[in-house]
């Protein structure tokens, strides 16, 4: 049975400009260099995730529908108007996830929300100033979204992973979720610390992804300690993950004390001498990473193999501009696993 990935968040149209220096308040600067592209914590770890997963699976280009695979992936997120420009480039940009089934369209917009991206080409340093006039969803709306699809793709397993975007809503679609689809599992992003209530829906979680700045702001100066903390207020088998920048990831599977695993992987650098160059969506790669491998090697990947891919092809992102080639630049040396 075909399983499926479902991620709950905001799209966004991303305009980054790079800059040799940050510019100073009312200041006319001149950008070396302006792009435009698909952003979003979801579609972000989605366009990952479908590299991995259809990376070995025949595309017919002619065909509207993605190819056979398993896990299917879909977008469940708020967009303007179907017909509108900016989600034909959304669609577009997202080769092999499912957006119609899911989705929740907006037909008084024409307008995606977007961000304006300061890119500081000397350290890195990114500025984001972010603008959405698509008001957020309901729980009522993600209820009947959920059905439809669960309805339309026959999907009785599987998992769904939630930005945490609005916290009250999300603790009601998870509570929805472990109600009414037993078979699939959740995982949530705990990532900006001012939305404090994610706490509450992590608890309901699989798996809970924790931001350094979350960590921080809890008080804590490593990812072992903060996890540590965070046992007593997640599940009693969850997964608990949190990614420290550039000094690597750790994660913790709980159970009883005799049984708790941990992982750890060091951050992952090229030994060619590269720089890096685009850090604006590591921690979205981790994710997809993550859900690859307890998707698709839940059983034939120890944790902490499964910690390793998720750093290293977060780490290779950094190396480059956007997301494109990463699961080759992962897979052909495995063929597909890690042993």
């Amino acid at each position: 049975m075909v399983k499926h990935i479902v991620c709950v968040g905001a799209v966004y149209i991303d305009t980054i400009l790079t800059v040799l220096r940050f510019p100073v308040e009312d200041e006319k600067l001149r950008a070396t260099s302006q792009r435009r592209r698909r952003g979003g914590n979801c579609a972000n770890t989605l366009e990952v995730l479908a590299q991995l997963v259809f990376h070995n699976v025949s595309d017919d280009s002619d065909s509207s529908e993605a190819p056979t695979a398993d896990p299917q992936l879909h977008l469940l997120a708020i967009l303007p108007n179907k017909e509108s420009q900016d989600v034909t480039f959304i669609r577009n940009s997202l080769k092999n996830v499912k957006l119609t089934n899911s989705c929740i369209f907006r037909t008084d917009f024409n307008d995606a929300a977007a961000s304006y991206i300061i890119q500081n080409i000397i350290n890195s340093s990114r500025t984001i100033v972010s603008h959405n006039p698509l008001p957020e969803m309901t729980q009522d709306e993600f209820f009947a979204a959920a059905t439809e699809a669960y309805r339309v793709e026959g999907a009785t397993e599987g998992w769904y992973h939630f930005e945490g975007r609005v916290p009250q809503v999300v603790l009601h679609c998870v509570e929805y979720l472990r109600s009414s689809q037993p078979g699939f599992k959740v995982s949530v992003e705990c990532e900006k610390p001012e939305r404090t209530e994610m706490a509450l829906v992590a608890y309901h979680a699989d798996v809970v992804f924790y931001s350094k700045q979350w960590a921080e702001t809890q008080g804590c100066n490593s990812p072992v300690a903060f996890l540590k903390t965070m046992k007593a207020g997640t599940r009693h088998d969850a997964l608990l993950c949190c990614t420290w920048g550039d000094e690597g990831a750790t994660v913790l599977q709980k159970g009883s004390e005799d049984y708790e695993q941990w992982g750890v992987a060091q951050s992952w650098a090229p030994n060619n001498g590269l720089h890096v160059v685009d850090t604006i969506g590591a921690g979205d790669t981790f994710i997809a990473g993550m859900l690859y491998a307890i998707t698709c090697h839940e059983d034939d990947w120890t944790l902490q193999q499964k910690l390793e891919f998720a750093n290293e092809i977060a780490g290779r992102k950094v190396y480059q501009d956007g997301f494109a080639g990463l699961a080759h630049q992962m897979l052909p040396a495995t063929n597909g696993s890690m042993g």
